[in-house]
């Protein structure tokens, strides 16, 4: 979504990862905790404690270090500007979620983001707290500032505008050389180039537009058009209109007394190509029919994801049923069982009897809700489609095949982290320090937390690779063990910024290509302040009795 508003991928995907470091407690209704602390023998009420502690960590960390996260797409000026509209919509994610905490471990985060969206929705309805800013074309592509990009190269947009990047590697505004700004005075495109970073930039005459012939020539630039819906708006603008020419002048950030933007009226070619594929805007009943169903594929993947991991629903069980099945006996490379529920389970792999493998196909987010809404999406849409359902996995075999080769090695690193029970390299690892750093564990312990993510690219995996261990270290040091859990789940949730297979797989949905390390060396300041604020936050629940 950040892409096809012009944001760089590169800039896009770090800002992404680094969010979801402040979702993933929660994640997957309360999985990590119930399920990644499950063997521990704690209470309904324990795992309560945990979720608040953990809530608590993540707000204040989230409001020290999301504004210059944000400062990563956004110069720091601007969000400086605009700091009151990005506080009142982080309040409207994260207060909710802090008070869902209260009573439950399961919802915090999707109920608390469901919150927000609408919040932050009506915040910018309003203008709430936003101040008018510059708008500065894609130094990458010099697309006009209000085009729209779309990271699908078959699409209405791709398609239809010149804009449109098709390079894999988008340079940041810092190494471009190339660069387009508005004139606001004029309202003009002016083209920019220069040597290298370090040089001024200066105005290039020999600008080529992608994917066309140089725009200096007249029948070149894009015809000014005005896309209006009613009579009043017409009549508006007509207005304005023989104001401007009367001398009126305009403000230098490109906006006039009614906060109304002047410089951009014209529609761009992509806006345009999505007008004439989804056809006039509509009201009243036919309006909420058309939002509702636009907006389906995130509604019915949030549905499908609640009514499947509820147990009290039903579902849940179902979903993962591993009785009745048939068996198939591989000699010493183990038994193969497959439920009907779907469930594959290569048991006694090897002849070890706790070596076993489970996939659980229906119940795991892939078919169930993925496949599915993309499915019924295609279908209700399938006339606007650009593209037919068997060049759409196509195009999805196509950048998934590379990174899988990547997750391959990954994962097996993983299982020979955790593989061995009492006797896994990780565990080992995590008994080793605890005793050997005694009470300065609580200053690694979320750290701990992190690593086990960065192996796993799961907060659940992390939890269960290390919760018994941050147990045992809270007993032997005698500090709040929900405390120590909490620390360790918000490690965890810390860490998935710079885990390799969320990286790997944030770069195969938008195309980028470029090395894990460079995106790490993003991420990972933000990923360890983010620890070391949890460490100190849970400090004043860590030694509030047992």
């Amino acid at each position: 979504m950040l892409i096809s508003l012009g944001h760089p991928k590169l800039e896009s995907v770090v800002v992404l990862l680094l969010a979801n470091t402040f979702a993933t407690v929660f994640g997957a209704v309360g999985t990590p905790i119930w399920f990644g602390f499950g063997s521990l023998g704690l209470t309904e009420q324990d795992f309560i404690q945990i979720a608040f502690n953990s809530a608590v960590a993540l707000v204040v960390g989230a409001y020290i270090l999301v504004p210059f996260v944000f400062c990563i797409l956004a110069p720091f000026k601007m969000v400086k500007e605009n700091i009151i509209f990005l506080l009142l919509s982080l309040s409207g994610c994260m207060l909710p979620m802090l008070g869902i905490s209260f009573v439950s471990y399961e919802f915090p985060s999707l109920i608390g983001g469901m919150i927000g969206l609408g919040i932050s929705a009506v915040l910018v309805h309003f203008k709430v707290g936003m101040k008018p800013v510059e708008l500065v074309a894609s130094g990458e592509t010099g697309r006009h500032p209000m085009d729209i990009a779309t990271v699908s190269e078959r699409s209405v947009v791709s398609l239809s505008s010149p804009y449109m990047s098709k390079s894999k590697i988008p340079e940041s505004e810092s190494t471009a050389k190339t660069m387009t700004r508005i004139d606001t005075a004029t309202g003009e495109i002016v083209h920019l180039k220069r040597d290298d970073s370090n040089s001024a930039w200066v105005e290039d005459e020999e600008f080529v537009r992608p994917g066309g012939n140089k725009d200096d020539s007249e029948e070149n630039k894009p015809e000014k058009q005005v896309s209006f819906n009613t009579d009043e708006n017409r009549e508006k603008h007509a207005e304005e209109q023989d104001t401007n020419a009367n001398g009126n002048e305009m403000h230098q950030n490109g906006f006039e007394d009614n906060d109304r933007q002047v410089s951009f009226d014209d529609i761009t070619e992509s806006q345009r190509a999505i007008e004439e594929a989804i056809g006039p805007r509509k009201t009243g009943i036919a309006y909420v029919k058309e939002f509702l169903l636009r907006t389906s594929p995130i509604t019915l993947t949030v549905l499908l994801l609640i009514i499947t991991r509820i147990p009290q629903i039903g579902l849940n069980s179902l979903l993962k049923k591993t009785e009745p099945n048939f068996s198939i006996y591989f000699g010493t490379y183990g038994t193969f069982r497959l439920s009907v529920a779907l469930v594959f389970q290569l048991e006694n792999i090897l002849t070890y009897p706790s070596l076993n493998w489970k996939y659980e196909l229906l119940y795991t987010p892939f078919l169930i809700p993925f496949v599915l809404v993309s499915v019924i999406t295609y279908i209700i849409y399938r006339k606007e489609s650009s593209d037919n359902m068997r060049g759409i996995f196509r195009t999805v075999y196509g950048r998934v095949k590379n990174p899988a080769v990547a997750l391959a090695g990954a994962l097996t690193l993983v299982q020979l982290m955790i593989t061995g029970e009492e006797a896994a390299p990780a565990s080992i690892i995590g008994i080793v320090l605890s005793e050997a750093f005694q009470g300065g564990w609580i200053a690694i312990a979320a750290s701990i937390g992190a690593l086990g993510s960065f192996f796993s690219g799961s907060t659940t995996v992390s939890n269960l690779t290390f919760g018994s261990v941050q147990e045992i270290a809270a007993e032997q040091i005698g500090v709040n063990v929900n405390a120590m859990l909490a620390l360790q789940v918000v490690g965890a949730s810390a860490g998935n910024g710079i885990c390799l297979n969320n990286i790997i797989a944030a770069c195969t949905v938008t195309g980028l290509v470029i090395g894990e390390g460079k995106i790490i060396a993003k991420t990972a300041k933000f990923v360890f302040a983010f620890v070391a604020i949890a460490t100190l936050i849970m400090l004043a629940f860590l030694f509030s009795g047992n």
